[in-house]
């Protein structure tokens, strides 16, 4: 092997080890995108309602999207920073909120983590903060999980039905240190998706399915409703979600793994 060719082999070892970051679309400016090992996405900051898009999905698939209000375009300020990229939204409705959006990008304990850090302020006396946070994509099957620090207990997934239908979570049942993680198998090609919400930062979880004509594995819709419907002026609310992309085989041990490692860490601002 040449120097040129070893120096081309160090280059490309340095780039796949490197955390992943978000990078500007160049030609709109608006929009970022990410690559990790071979998953990439991207990210409109004007559209937080359409979410992290990826790439390799090979039916669409929708991640950590941040519900506003309509005609809540524009974010009233956005940055990108390594592996932050940041939207700010004032929605000009009656509730006057102030919208942070951080979709952060973390290495492992998968292939991918995909962190969104919520939160809301209002500048009038009392409103209405509710914030929901939509997940759309399709997987073969969802698997229920309830993670302590040291241990994540399972219940059997779900199958699909005719029509539509909503899946009953164990949320109201689980104490407030508790994880509730949704584990879609065969969500992005081989892989699963696993998705995270604390007990005490997520205030209401709702899981609905579709069965899909034919051979098709049915979709699914998740919904996460962050913040008290009545907020006050000068208290600023925080949550978080993850989403934690892995390959398929034992893809409970690394998404049982991602729960507790959420579970430790210490709550948000609520």
């Amino acid at each position: 092997i040449t120097p040129r060719e070893q120096s081309a082999e160090s280059a490309r070892s340095a780039q796949s080890a490197a955390p992943p970051g978000w990078q500007a679309g160049g030609e709109a400016p608006l929009l970022c995108r990410f690559t990790a090992a071979d998953l990439s996405g991207q990210l409109d900051l004007s559209r937080p309602g359409q979410g992290v898009r990826l790439v390799a999905a090979e039916q669409p698939t929708e991640l950590l999207a941040v519900r506003l209000p309509t005609g809540c375009v524009e974010p009233a300020d956005r940055w990108i920073r390594g592996a932050d990229a940041v939207a700010i939204h004032e929605p000009s409705d009656s509730r006057r909120l102030r919208i942070t959006s951080l979709w952060r990008l973390q290495p492992g304990p998968a292939a991918c983590t995909l962190e969104l850090v919520l939160s809301a302020q209002t500048a009038i006396v009392c409103s209405d903060g509710a914030v929901a946070v939509d997940c759309r994509l399709t997987a073969a099957a969802v698997s229920l999980g309830s993670s302590g620090e040291t241990q994540t207990d399972w219940t059997a997934p779900a199958t699909a039905a005719d029509g539509e239908q909503p899946i009953s979570l164990p949320r109201q049942r689980l104490p407030d240190t508790a994880v509730l993680c949704l584990l879609f198998h065969q969500a992005v090609g081989a892989r699963s998706l696993a998705v995270l919400v604390r007990r005490d930062e997520g205030r209401q979880v709702m899981l609905w399915q579709r069965a899909a004509a034919g051979p098709k594995p049915p979709r699914f819709a998740l919904t996460t409703w962050f913040f008290p419907t009545l907020i006050e002026k000068g208290v600023l609310h925080r949550g978080r979600i993850q989403a934690v992309l892995g390959p398929g085989k034992n893809d409970r041990d690394w998404a049982a793994a991602a729960a507790s490692r959420l579970a430790r860490q210490p709550p948000l601002l609520q």
